[in-house]
């Protein structure tokens, strides 16, 4: 009797050995496909199909965890049903709370965002009933989601994960499926392409330039941080805060001057061409260097930094002649 102790211990204890019982108990959850539109109408309400295979290496009963990735501005959590069907039974789901398990923020570690910078959140739904399942006996299912695509021209990537509440949010034991960038078009608003670049706030103009040309520099006030508004939106006058170094000398044009003064050339749009020797009052012998600026209103009580540093930003002279 020891020696089949000892055996079935040291089979146990071997790498392959544990790597066989980790698959006797682990479940294979895979996305099969998922039907959802390539473009909305703002304020319509989207259905989505999501196709499902399960493959149960025990018997057992577990609750369905489903997340669903969609910008913030839709607040789905408010506005989302889920339902399910299976060879295994139908049945609805929930939106999860404070009660249950933190499963978004595993989803966040494990999944990300995909393509999209920022402006979008993982919101999890817990199916009501447990679904059972038979050791080795594989059954398919599908979740049914329906959502408001919200109320702005939007340009997002969406994406789906699929749990079980036996195993948890763990790689393996989850399948996460990304979908194509999709549009909602027919809002009044500029697009918001959360699969773009991240918005940057600046332009300059022209491409190529030195100290000693006139530049001109564009300021949008909707492109804050991770594309949300900066403090500056809305505001009726803007003005530019310059620092330089000249000859060594720190030197700063920071006030509401007609020189500093940006003109509107849109709502939230905003330019100002400047000629850094005038600017700063600095003589054709002497040197310029580091210019730095930020945004102002005529207060000069808000003011707006790059949103990537939280440092002002730089004119770097990059003329190739």
């Amino acid at each position: 009797m020891k020696n089949k102790l000892y055996k079935l211990k040291r089979i146990l204890f071997q790498p392959k050995a544990l790597f066989l019982l980790f698959l006797l108990l682990s479940m294979c959850i895979t996305i099969t496909n998922v039907n959802q539109p390539s473009s909305m109408g703002v304020g319509e309400r989207m259905d989505i199909t999501i196709d499902v295979d399960v493959a149960p290496a025990e018997d057992a009963a577990h609750n369905i965890i489903f997340g669903v990735l969609a910008p913030e501005a839709w607040d789905i959590a408010s506005n989302a049903t889920v339902s399910y069907t299976s060879d295994n039974g139908n049945g609805t789901m929930r939106l999860a709370n404070g009660a249950d398990p933190d499963y978004a923020t595993p989803i966040m570690d494990l999944a990300g965002i995909g393509e999209n910078y920022g402006l979008v959140e993982w919101v999890v739904f817990i199916s009501d009933e447990t679904v059972s399942g038979a050791n080795g006996v594989n059954f398919s299912g599908q979740i049914q989601l329906s959502m408001d695509v919200g109320t702005d021209n939007l340009k997002t990537q969406l994406g789906y994960i699929v749990g079980t509440s036996g195993y948890g949010i763990t790689e393996g034991e989850t399948d996460i499926r990304f979908t194509p960038c999709m549009e909602v078009t027919g809002g009044s608003n500029p697009l918001i392409d959360l699969c773009g670049p991240l918005p940057f706030p600046v332009t300059f103009k022209p491409a190529e330039y030195t100290y000693d040309d006139i530049i001109h520099i564009g300021f949008d006030a909707t492109k804050g941080p991770e594309g949300s508004p900066t403090a500056l939106s809305g505001a009726t006058d803007v003005y530019l805060c310059a620092k330089a170094v000249i000859d060594g000398q720190a030197i700063e044009v920071c006030d509401n001057a007609s020189i500093t003064k940006m003109r509107s050339i849109g709502i939230d749009q905003w330019e100002v061409s400047i000629w850094p020797r005038q600017l700063f009052n600095a003589l054709p012998s002497q040197e310029i260097a580091d210019i730095t600026f930020s945004f102002i209103n005529e207060n000069g009580d808000v003011e707006v930094k790059n949103p990537d540093t939280g440092e002002d930003f730089q004119i770097i002279a990059n003329c190739t002649n």
